[in-house]
């Protein structure tokens, strides 16, 4: 298993809810028998225990303590023996119950009152020292059994490395596209370019978010879409944007379908770029479209001539993807329209939209729901054939702000 190579490290405690009952007894004790030093500063057993590990770990790894590391320890204690000492706070039948909660349509089951450290905290907080002395030994009773680590996790904040990605072969999706547990394309943009990452950082997973998608079917040429991967919790940090090109040029060396350009590490702010640049941004594109005519010249010129204007679309939801998204309909605008004859029935479109205009339905209409629609400006049928993305105008990723060997 590869080790974190953080050289500091935070630690999260989470102790028996006992704990806080024999802390509360402990400090009550003193004052009774009048040990002021007990009663007013008996030690906090969290901060004692965290102390241990942390000296541990300096011991023996030589990993320093510090609270604001990227890399953090939780560790979960247990103590079986004492588990249902809290339960004197309620005395009513143990706990009151927590009404259910419903969150996105699911009810989550109610949890008794008192099972929750911040509850317990609170109840005890309005106790007496009276009260706590009717219901509870003070000095607390002696234990016969040790506690033990219930569950041990390691987090660490998540690397972020942004670039444009090509696409230069259909039938790839931008993310794992899987249909009842059945893969409807071969590979993904996500994985040629995720998989390698992951080696190189020892991520327990990533997630790859771009700046839009293009559908399966249609390339993305150019010089490529604005994405990011998160790798999420990795072991390795210590990274050069060397090691970061090898990954870029070993697309290329292998003639993979998915080719990344400036790909390097990027700090979590950046990837803020992508989410608001989601509706300034212009895009390109290249459609190879059939006819059931062949238009004239003067069609030609005069679809050009409005093209180079500009045409605001009135688009409803396209019906192939009406069963996930809202029935609305959103006026886009073609930034530009050319069209020019390539033989018989088939014509090559250039297109630049502003985002969100869906293309392909621009082309044929969707039975009406976008308007004007290429076929409504030929006067004839429609269908796209093949469609390219050539350019998504976003600058991403930044230029770094560090040297290019710098270790992040």
């Amino acid at each position: 298993m590869q080790a974190f190579d953080s050289p500091n490290v935070s630690v999260g405690i989470e102790l028996p809810k006992s704990i806080y009952i024999r802390h509360r007894s402990v400090a009550i004790a003193g004052k009774k028998q009048e040990m002021p030093l007990v009663a007013s500063s008996v030690p906090e057993i969290k901060d004692a225990v965290r102390y241990l590990i942390f000296h541990r770990l300096s011991v023996m790894c030589g990993i320093k303590a510090d609270s604001s590391s990227d890399t953090r320890i939780d560790v979960v204690f247990s103590h079986e023996e004492t588990s249902q000492e809290h339960q004197l706070l309620f005395p009513d039948q143990g706990a009151p119950a927590k009404q259910p909660k419903h969150r996105r349509g699911k009810t989550v089951a109610a949890q008794p009152a008192g099972k929750s450290l911040s509850v317990v905290l609170a109840e005890l907080g309005q106790r007496s020292d009276d009260w706590f002395t009717e219901n509870f030994a003070c000095p607390p009773s002696a234990i016969s059994s040790q506690a033990k680590i219930e569950s041990l996790t390691f987090k660490r904040a998540s690397l972020f490395v942004g670039g444009r990605y090509l696409k230069l072969e259909r039938n790839i999706s931008q993310t794992p596209f899987i249909v009842e547990g059945r893969r409807m394309t071969e590979t993904s943009v996500a994985e040629v370019i995720g998989e390698p990452l992951q080696r190189l950082v020892c991520c327990d997973e990533y997630n790859l978010v771009g700046s839009g998608r293009e559908d399966a079917d249609v390339r993305m040429l150019g010089d490529g879409r604005p994405f990011y991967i998160e790798c999420m919790n990795p072991r390795i940090k210590a990274i050069t944007q060397e090691q970061i090109h090898d990954t870029e040029a070993s697309l290329v060396s292998s003639n993979s379908p998915v080719q990344v350009r400036r790909l390097q590490i990027i700090r979590p702010d950046d990837t803020s770029i992508i989410k608001e640049g989601e509706e300034n941004k212009s895009k390109k594109y290249c459609a190879l479209v059939w006819l059931s005519t062949q238009l004239t010249q003067e069609k030609l010129d005069e679809i050009n001539s409005l093209g180079q204007n500009g045409i605001l679309l009135q688009q409803k939801t396209p019906v192939r993807v009406l069963h996930r998204r809202a029935p609305l309909t959103r006026p886009k605008k073609l930034l530009s329209l050319a069209i020019s004859h390539i033989e018989g029935n088939f014509y090559k479109v250039r297109i630049e939209s502003e985002a969100g205009a869906y293309i392909k339905e621009f082309v044929h209409g969707d039975l009406g729901r976008t308007s004007p629609s290429l076929t409504e400006l030929t006067g004839h049928a429609a269908d796209i054939l093949e469609l390219d993305v050539e350019g998504v105008s976003l600058d991403f990723p930044p230029v770094p702000e560090i040297p290019t060997t710098q270790v992040v």
